[in-house]
């Protein structure tokens, strides 16, 4: 099934990569750019299965190796990929591929969502892959199987005629991991760590021997291993175990891709890798997508599809928890059989054919209305979209047009569909450079047949798809004015809106070609143009209505395409600053007050932000009146909403409105300086090395007031003097940000930054990181005792897996965890699933089942070692993986 090829440390699977490419037609020559960090990143995630940074963890990710090298190492390990690769494909599989057409290929499979032939590739490799672990589990032992060694050569592509071989001939590198991994271990892994010994020593290993280790444990533990596991569950797991990463990220990526296509925002997706509960292996791989709004996959009516080595089932299926009399008819599941049958489009097209059905049962019609715009926007974008069907709002980066594309068109949709809208009724897509007619109208793919033939199929592109969307909805109505859900009481056809983000920067001509035409209101469902590619007939219905959004940073509206703006209407969005205080619930009434009346402002961030404010002010002024800048560069608003504390403001200046206003003079400093910064001095820039400084906020502040010419601004609220309740009637003076109130994240690192060396603060750091690759880090629950919990939707959504103390005190929280209606988690469960912590010194658990509580353990952070650190993040992720798996 692989073919191996190994290139400075990464192992690539050139067999898939072949057969992708054939699926996946390169993009065209004018939209290869050559070196692309992003496709650098889709080629190890779709093709790799091994990188060096597993060495140091099976769990980690391709981006542990990327994020540890410079820019230029990525450009050559870019380079040096592509050239091996495409030699190779073009000598193992005498395929016409140069490195040029290779890039095309990588450009390609970056778009997103991802394109549907790369999408059926990863359902028929996942299907193919099923029926592998099949047939290993079927002939194991079984007399079948016969080794071949591998070649001493990059390329190895034996023939894979049983799971021993098949476990040998993978990469040293991976064995040699996990031999260590296992090293140590009890029990099953025990078992596991015997055979992959006598396997890499030996290149084989009989029923006999597995005996003999299961055995061995049996004596040790005076109990049957095994009872939970057969040989096939123990054994596979070291092969599966090489393939799990790219297992996960096609699954991982078919369901985002679903959710995109479908149209069903709000929705999560419950993924199984052909790991059933407690981390047995099988040959069946599911996916369920699920509204938010149902609180859990049990809970709710789902989008199912799932792979089993002899069929794939697709459709409409019931959570266990709704499974009462007569469930069974609610159940709308196809099967199919033949490979060749399945294709992204096959999934797409039933879960478009049971969507009223999925809304219907799971209530989701209910919804609250969505925002209502402002009402100058709603006046003046509704009689613009109603007149020219197609608007552009334009304005400097940062004044919400995305934002207020997006409300308008929820909003718009909601109250012209009768409250009852479809998620599909809007759609978004971002225009880039190398974004093409074929990505917006319809391409050429090209796909491999049985007997080695390609065949050449059309693919819908955005516009394209939308467009059917709108015009099925358009004919219903036409057909019936009392129509059903989605419909007016007068039988007017639903709205469907397409908001094209940063139009300006696709080649407009180029992406709408001979559909440029069709855009004008008065050809609507009524001129039709023969389309380049399938030569089909093709018309926009009189209820599809584009809003597209451009930066005046980047391209006057004076150089859009002509042709374009003759058919869009265009809306100005400036700068608003008056939003900042009508968002946030300040003490003070104005931003000048908060920097100039003693005693007015309640914290560091609105001092921060009326000083913001003020000099953002004053920047636009400058802006406007700039050599070669202009209104259209001016600074927006939104660049100071979203802040929870003055760390934040700082942040905002640090990393987004300096470097704007740096690129908008090319990197040319002295300019900077002498148009806009005169005042701040050395405090937020060193002119003389022409870097931006990592300033604190006392520095922002006082460069603000100078930049606002305010000459006598109040001092910057000092934390030690924000005055706050103890909770007894009496006040005390906050100690920091975190006592001031201000209870976020950034203020959680700030107490132990504070309370810790550097070493254990990084620690506690890792495991924050961790916690958001899991899920959520929660914090805000104590006054002057800070905690942050780690949480996930797999574990449990309320109450964290561990707590991180601002003393370093790590607490397992088990009994928390334990018996709660919102888990699934059994106390038996927890006790054995926690024993991935095993190895840490100091941890240990015991459940009592007379008191029916757990004895917790606590950690610190301070006293762990570098490869208890990684043990216990390790088994974080093992955690949670299974308390994902095991209640299916």
């Amino acid at each position: 099934m692989s073919s191996f090829l190994k290139i400075q440390g990464f192992v690539f699977d050139t067999q898939a990569l072949k057969d992708a490419y054939l699926a996946v037609p390169p993009a065209a020559r004018s939209s290869n750019k050559g070196y692309d960090e992003t496709a650098l990143e889709a080629l190890i995630r779709y093709f790799a299965d091994w990188w060096p940074a597993r060495e140091e963890s099976l769990m980690a990710q391709p981006e542990e190796t990327l994020e540890s090298l410079s820019g230029d190492e990525k450009r050559e390990l870019y380079n040096e990929f592509t050239k091996r690769l495409a030699r190779n494909l073009e000598e193992q599989y005498s395929r016409d591929i140069d490195q040029e057409k290779f890039e095309g290929f990588l450009h390609r499979i970056t778009q997103q969502p991802v394109p549907k032939p790369l999408g059926t590739f990863f359902l028929r490799w996942l299907w193919r892959f099923s029926k592998q672990l099949h047939e290993y589990d079927q002939t194991l032992f079984s007399g079948s199987e016969q080794l071949e060694s591998s070649a001493d050569s990059d390329i190895d592509n034996p023939d894979e005629v049983g799971l021993i071989p098949a476990i040998h001939r993978l990469p040293g590198e991976y064995l040699e991991t996990k031999h260590a991994q296992y090293e140590g271990d009890i029990k099953v892994n025990q078992i596991r760590f015997s055979a992959l010994e006598r396997i890499r020593q030996q290149g084989s290993l009989s029923e006999e021997d597995l005996q003999t280790f299961v055995d061995e444990e049996n004596t040790k533990y005076d109990t049957d291993i095994m009872r939970a596991f057969d040989s096939f569950s123990v054994l596979g797991q070291l092969y599966f175990d090489y393939f799990r990463p790219r297992v996960s990220a096609y699954l991982d990526d078919i369901t985002s891709a679903l959710i995109e296509e479908v149209g069903i925002d709000e929705s999560m997706a419950h993924v199984v890798d052909f790991l059933a509960p407690r981390n047995i292996l099988s040959d069946d791989a599911w996916f369920a997508i699920y509204p938010e709004s149902r609180g859990s996959k049990g809970n709710a009516y789902q989008l199912f599809m799932g792979i089993q080595w002899d069929g794939v089932r697709y459709g409409l299926y019931v959570g266990d928890e709704l499974r009462e009399d007569g469930w069974q008819d609610r159940v709308d599941i196809e099967t199919i059989t033949e490979t060749d049958a399945l294709t992204l489009d096959l999934l797409i097209d039933k879960f478009d054919e049971v969507l009223p059905e999925y809304y219907r049962l799971n209530e989701i019609q209910s919804v609250d209305p969505p925002e209502r715009p402002p009402e100058d926007v709603v006046e003046t974008v509704t009689r613009q979209l109603e007149s020219a069907k197609q608007v552009v709002f334009y304005g400097p980066p940062g004044t919400g047009k995305t934002f207020e594309a997006k409300r308008f068109a929820d909003w718009w949709v909601f109250n012209q569909s009768d409250g009852k809208p479809r998620d599909e009724q809007v759609a978004s897509v971002t225009f880039h450079p190398s974004f093409s007619y074929e990505d917006f109208i319809e391409g050429l793919t090209a796909e491999a047949t049985e007997g080695g033939d390609v065949q050449y199929q059309i693919e819908d592109g955005v516009l394209k798809r939308v467009a059917e969307r709108a015009q099925k909805a358009y004919d219903q109505a036409q057909e019936s004015a009392s129509a059903s859900d989605g419909f007016s009481e007068s039988g007017s056809a639903p709205p469907y809106v397409l908001i094209i983000d940063e139009i300006n920067r696709g080649n407009l001509a180029q992406v709408f070609g001979e559909v440029i035409t069709l855009l004008e209101a008065d050809k609507r469902g009524s001129f039709e143009v023969s389309l380049a590619h399938s030569g089909k007939q093709f018309s926009l219905p009189p209820n599809l209505y584009v809003i597209g959004t451009m930066n005046t940073a980047d391209q006057s509206i004076a150089l859009v395409d002509t042709a374009l703006r003759r058919r869009f209407r265009f809306v100005d969005f400036p700068p608003d600053l008056n939003v900042v205080w009508q968002e946030y619930n300040m003490e003070t009434n104005s931003p000048t007050v908060a920097v100039t009346q003693p005693g007015a402002a309640g914290s560091r961030r609105e001092q921060l932000l009326g000083a913001s404010v003020e000099a953002i002010s004053e920047l636009n002024k400058r802006i406007l009146h700039a050599p070669e800048l202009g209104k259209g560069k001016q600074l927006g608003h939104t660049y100071l909403l979203g802040h929870d504390s003055a760390i934040d403001v700082v942040d905002a200046w640090r990393y987004d409105i300096l470097p704007q206003l740096e690129e908008y003079y090319f990197g040319q400093f002295d300019r900077l300086q002498n148009d806009l910064l005169t005042e701040t001095g050395e405090r937020l820039i060193d002119w003389e090395t022409e870097q931006i400084r990592s300033f604190d906020a006392e520095s922002l502040y006082i460069a603000l007031c100078q930049i606002a010419r305010i000459s006598d601004p109040i001092p910057l609220i000092d934390t030690s003097e924000v005055v706050v309740s103890d909770g007894d009637g009496t006040s005390v003076e906050a100690q920091d940000s975190w006592a001031a109130g201000e209870k976020t994240q950034e203020a959680f690192r700030e107490r132990i930054r504070s309370n810790l060396n550097s070493e254990a603060a990084e620690r506690v750091e890792r495991l924050l990181a961790i916690g958001e690759d899991l899920g959520w880090v929660d914090t805000g629950r104590g006054d002057q005792f800070p905690t942050a919990q780690l949480k996930t939707d797999d574990i449990d959504p309320g109450v964290g897996v561990i707590q991180l103390n601002q003393d370093g005190e790590i607490d397992f929280r088990w009994d928390w965890l334990s018996g709660r209606e919102e888990n699934s988690l059994t106390p038996e469960f927890i006790d054995d699933a926690a024993s991935v912590f095993d190895e840490i010194d100091g941890y240990a658990h015991s459940w009592n089942p007379d008191e029916e509580e757990f004895e917790s353990p606590t950690l610190d952070v301070t006293t762990l070692t570098d490869e208890e650190m990684d043990a216990l993040v390790e088994g974080l992720q093992s955690f949670a993986q299974q308390a994902a798996n095991q209640d299916e």
